[in-house]
């Protein structure tokens, strides 16, 4: 798994809304964490679509949060940049040559995608913007998984 710099410019992003305590331009966000005003405004566009952040137009506009940073978590952050990690479709998009997969009905890899998604996806909901801003070390995930998800017929 890799995280994607529109992924860390999100959450960089977000945490500087946050703290500002006012609206920002792109401007501003693009001068304080020293990245390019089109980087800055494409990243702000994604948050924006996802609901993430809200502008005000005008004279005195800009971006803030549409969210508390209390109630923001790190997965609703990422999941304004990213699909999951599995999906329903990941099987079809994914076999060999543009094909769906043969081994849709016993696929002994599946359960393990489905496994890590749950498991990434369920740290990151714990994780708020206040518990990065705080410095809140995040506590590792719960005890390993004892066993797989079941595969189920042709599900994905």
């Amino acid at each position: 798994m890799r995280v994607t710099k529109a992924e860390e410019y999100g959450v960089r992003l977000v945490m500087r809304l946050a703290t500002s305590g006012r609206q920002l331009t792109v401007r501003e966000i693009a001068e304080s964490e020293r990245l390019p005003e089109p980087t800055v405004a494409k990243v702000i566009a994604e948050l924006r679509r996802a609901g993430v952040v809200e502008a005000e137009r005008g004279r005195n506009g800009g971006y803030c949060l549409a969210v508390s940073p209390d109630e923001l978590t790190l997965a609703g952050v990422v999941a304004a940049f990213d699909e999951p990690l599995y999906d329903r479709g990941f099987c079809d998009r994914y076999g060999p040559e543009g094909l769906p997969c043969v081994r849709t009905s016993a696929c002994g890899l599946r359960p393990v995608w489905r496994g890590l998604t749950a498991v990434v996806s369920q740290f990151l909901s714990q994780i708020t913007v206040a518990d990065l801003l705080r410095g809140d070390r995040p506590a590792a995930p719960a005890a390993p998984m004892t066993s797989l998800p079941v595969v189920g017929g042709a599900e994905s």
